[in-house]
């Protein structure tokens, strides 16, 4: 019984970890092909390098996104205020905008206030954990020892930092579309089952590496839905079967993928992110990576430049671009100054600039997302009916006390509801003590109860 025992619980504990990927089932099993027939927009679309067929090529932006992860705190204002200047400003005439990934420590340093001013701004806020110094791991249920996500703990934490977000930032959940997780851990996928369950759009922790990029002849991905298998080596890219659990009515096109690429400059230091990430666990390969004591604004230009020629000039992909808020506590000056000439010269046409015609845009995810899902000329575009900005009154210097009144005043009036409440309930419980009514309810009740036992004992 011992042995049966051990042995289930083996069997429970190691189930989560055998999520299959896309790669497993190629090679256990037939799949059908994506292509045209199969998988259409809005609701579907194959993992390749092709941009959607409705618009011609020269009518396609070439859309770029900041995204931010990690633990935002005040000290990060000062350096995203320069960044996402309202001077930026799309070929529309809307300011730039960014995506963030909010996460928490668990100790009351995240700022929520300014999280909702990057909100009221334009831009996205988008999940990542609870916890962002546990990436991917359950390390409060086992303490010193970490266990990989399973799904349970991934709804969990997922689910709870979605909450801090809409409650503590006073965004609604419907806005809150996107995840990504914490330092692009890639050791497992138990949360794309989470995603799909609270109403997210899509991921963007997949990361295609070098030999990918090669073997597509070095054409970057296009974002894919889930419902065929990963054009690329994706360890962690679930499938449609492992998701859904055989069920036929199950699609999985309500969650997209937004791969991020590996990143070099003339042909070195092949990274996954813009300054290499010291995570012991990430299967990640960063041994390559630029040696911080190289860094300087000057080869972080150069790292971002170089890299959006490539989707530039080519089928232009999407360029999204990874920046880890915890990079501004170490190069915070240097980094900055990095993406605000990048921002500048990709902002800027020129006949002889990086830019030579109106057709880039800095955008959220969930912008891009909605193009890719029902793509619109340049022409629509510069009209402002897609992506517009009316009615957005632009103040990154909004002062968060004026934000943190209206939310206590939220909070008073919601807790002046539970004393009002509460206080009807004693009202209307003295009311019936007052009558008599309560008193006779419960002595009747209880005589039915003696009655009830004396009946049985001697009937």
């Amino acid at each position: 019984m011992k042995h049966l025992i051990f042995s289930l619980s083996f069997v429970l504990f190691y189930l989560p970890y055998n999520d299959f990927t896309a790669q497993e089932m190629i090679k256990t099993e037939k799949i059908e092909e994506c292509n045209f027939l199969n998988c259409r927009l809005p609701l579907c679309k194959c993992s390749d390098t092709d941009r959607p067929m409705s618009v011609h090529f020269d009518d396609t932006p070439m859309m770029v996104s900041l995204t931010f992860n990690g633990v935002l705190t005040s000290s990060h204002s000062r350096y995203i205020k320069k960044i996402l200047n309202p001077l930026y400003k799309n070929p529309n005439g809307c300011p730039i905008q960014a995506t963030f990934f909010i996460a928490e420590t668990g100790n009351g340093t995240t700022d929520y206030c300014f999280a909702q001013t990057l909100f009221n701004n334009n831009n996205e806020i988008g999940v990542s954990a609870p916890k962002y110094s546990c990436p991917y791991t359950d390390c409060d249920s086992l303490g010193q020892y970490f266990r990989a996500w399973r799904s349970d703990s991934a709804e969990e934490n997922i689910l709870k930092q979605k909450k801090n977000i809409a409650n503590k930032s006073r965004i609604n959940k419907s806005f809150l579309r996107g995840f990504r997780v914490p330092f692009l851990d890639q050791r497992g996928n138990a949360h794309f089952k989470a995603l799909q369950k609270f109403g997210f759009n899509y991921d963007t922790s997949v990361v295609v590496g070098p030999e990918d990029i090669k073997r597509h002849n070095g054409l970057r991905l296009w974002p894919h839905t889930m419902d065929f298998p990963a054009n690329y080596s994706c360890p962690t890219c679930p499938t449609k079967k492992s998701l859904c659990n055989g069920q036929s009515n199950c699609s999985m096109s309500s969650v997209w993928i937004f791969p991020l690429h590996y990143l070099n400059v003339e042909s070195k230091f092949p990274c996954p992110t813009l300054i290499r990430d010291d995570f012991a666990d990430n299967i990640l390969e960063n041994k390559n990576c630029l040696p911080k004591e190289l860094i300087n604004s000057t080869i972080l230009t150069d790292f971002l430049v170089e890299n959006f020629k490539r989707h530039y000039t080519t089928n232009k992909a999407p360029y999204i671009i990874n920046i880890e808020l915890s990079w501004f506590d170490k190069f915070g000056d240097v980094l900055t100054e990095a993406l605000v000439d990048f921002v500048s010269k990709a902002t800027t046409v020129k006949p002889d600039g990086l830019v030579k015609k109106t057709d880039v845009y800095f955008l959220s995810i969930a912008r891009i997302l909605d193009w890719i899902e029902y793509p619109a000329p340049l022409n629509v575009i510069a009209s402002k009916w897609l992506w517009d900005c009316d009615g957005v009154h632009f103040d990154y210097d909004e002062e968060c006390d004026s934000i943190k009144k209206v939310m206590e005043a939220a909070e008073e009036l919601e807790e002046a509801k539970k004393r009002n409440q509460s206080a009807r309930l004693e009202l209307h419980t003295e009311t019936l003590f007052k009558n008599g009514i309560l008193s006779t309810v419960i002595a009747v009740f209880l005589f039915s109860i003696v009655f009830t036992i004396l009946y049985d004992k001697y009937s």
